[in-house]
């Protein structure tokens, strides 16, 4: 999905466009859920949205992602990312990763998963499919949902003011980046201990 058809999106439905845009990225399909939430606060700071608004719905949104991801992995497990993979942008090598992530972290991939690119859209499918109970999956899933919105859509918010953004996603996506390793050092440090 392009960034001017997520544009499109979120100027033609607001707050739902970033609700089912943030629901689709989750699950797989080809939406920068990063760069859809620093979008969204820098649009909260130039009063397009409102700021709490968006964090709520931004954090509603990646929970609920997470949670139809999560009924995928537990209903039908490794056969439907295997065989649906391909369309969802989840190969070979990042459900590999996700696997060794999720058995190394268990839980707490759940938390700081968001913050790692490939692990978001795929944390909630392993815990599913390794059949994590439902309670103990939504106490650490939307806990990392609540860390990771708040923390993309706020970097947005901050960030707009200093930033004179178009709509190209390369600055966007260096914010995103660099705010992720400035506010949460935590998912870097891990991947580093497991290399």
């Amino acid at each position: 999905m392009t960034e001017q058809l997520i544009v499109q999106w979120v100027a033609d439905y607001g707050y739902f466009g970033i609700f089912f845009l943030l629901i689709l990225g989750i699950v797989g399909l080809p939406v920068p859920d990063e760069w859809l939430l620093v979008f969204a606060g820098y649009l909260a700071f130039k009063n397009v949205l409102g700021f709490v608004p968006t964090l709520a719905i931004a954090v509603i949104g990646s929970a609920c992602g997470l949670t139809v991801s999560y009924v995928l992995g537990r209903t039908s497990g490794h056969y439907f990312l295997r065989r649906c993979g391909r369309w969802l942008s989840i190969d070979e090598q990042k459900l590999s990763r996700a696997q060794e992530w999720f058995h190394k972290l268990g839980r707490w991939v759940l938390v700081v998963g968001p913050f790692i690119p490939g692990v978001r859209n795929l944390m909630g499918y392993m815990a599913g499919a390794s059949r994590l109970r439902l309670d103990v999956f939504a106490r650490f899933a939307y806990l990392g949902a609540l860390i990771s919105s708040t923390t993309f859509v706020t970097f947005g918010y901050f960030a707009g003011r200093h930033v004179g953004w178009s709509y190209a996603r390369f600055p966007l996506i260096a914010v995103a980046v660099l705010a992720m390793l400035a506010i949460s050092r935590a998912p870097v440090l891990i991947y580093r201990r497991m290399s």
